[in-house]
């Protein structure tokens, strides 16, 4: 019995001595928070923090998709007016039931929300780089000009900026950035009109595919007219509170004729989108 005691006896040492162990290591020993990663854009205006999953490491394919996004975005909008720090999230895999009502398998996706930027990354380095891309004009545009510019602008500006960064980023890697047209999509295609007087999203997905395809052809061929500076200026004009009908500034400011707008109706269609 004695014995027992004293084996007792010693376990409980022992556990003391553990317990107060572990209250003397530092906190990082005990479960330290993920390290983030840090980086500033535009001359140090934009402040950029990367916080990972709980107890979840940055993917090396973050630093990269990041970097191009970004510089590629900064090439065709301006920086904020003012210091600002931008907080990216990075978020696990989306549920099983979530990939299968779309579909198909999410494998980089985000959104944006005032100056954070949720994005689950994923495994494909193209994908991650235009969803930051098209995200980051998203917030760029906000956070430059206080208010988002209509649907078809602010979308298409979004998957051109996107698939720009993609293509930079596939080159780092000597891929080749495939972007095909879904099949099927002809038959929802939107007319100019219809396209550019949407107020929200279409909600079958073969229209909702023609609205970014068609969105995004437009804002190219746009800016292929304008030029860097000028396209800004028009994006500035539609971003205003009230801002005028897109056909008016090009009309007054840059002389577009019926000509002009009957060739980006023709812009929008299959054979002239991105392909």
């Amino acid at each position: 019995m004695a014995g027992r005691w004293h084996n007792l006896g010693r376990y409980l040492l022992v556990y003391f001595v553990c317990v107060a162990g572990m209250a003397l290591l530092p906190r990082a020993t005990l479960g330290a928070e993920p390290a983030k990663w840090e980086a500033s854009f535009a001359d140090g205006k934009i402040a950029c923090v990367v916080v990972p999953q709980p107890g979840g490491a940055i993917p090396e394919i973050l630093s990269p998709a990041l970097t191009i996004a970004m510089k590629t975005t900064l090439e065709h909008l301006e920086p904020p007016p003012e210091q600002t720090t931008l907080t990216i999230y990075l978020e696990p895999p989306p549920p099983f039931y979530k990939r299968m009502r779309a579909l198909f398998r999410v494998e980089a996706y985000a959104r944006q929300s005032g100056d954070d930027i949720h994005v689950q990354p994923g495994q494909d380095p193209l994908k991650l780089t235009f969803r930051l891309g098209h995200e980051l004009s998203h917030w760029l545009t906000l956070k430059t000009l206080g208010q988002r510019p209509p649907l078809w602008l602010d979308e298409g500006l979004a998957n051109w900026l996107g698939a720009e960064a993609a293509a930079t980023r596939a080159r780092t890697l000597r891929q080749e950035l495939k972007r095909p047209i879904p099949a099927g999509m002809e038959k929802h295609l939107f007319t100019l009109d219809e396209l550019t007087s949407l107020k929200g999203y279409p909600r079958k997905p073969l229209a909702l595919g023609a609205f970014y395809w068609q969105a995004e052809a437009l804002a190219r061929a746009i800016h292929r007219r304008l030029g860097d500076k000028e396209f800004q200026t028009y994006l500035r004009l539609l971003s205003q509170p009230q801002a005028p009908d897109w056909r008016e500034p090009l009309r007054e400011r840059w002389y577009f004729s019926d000509g002009d707008f009957a060739w980006l109706a023709g812009q929008i269609q299959p054979s002239s989108l991105p392909q």
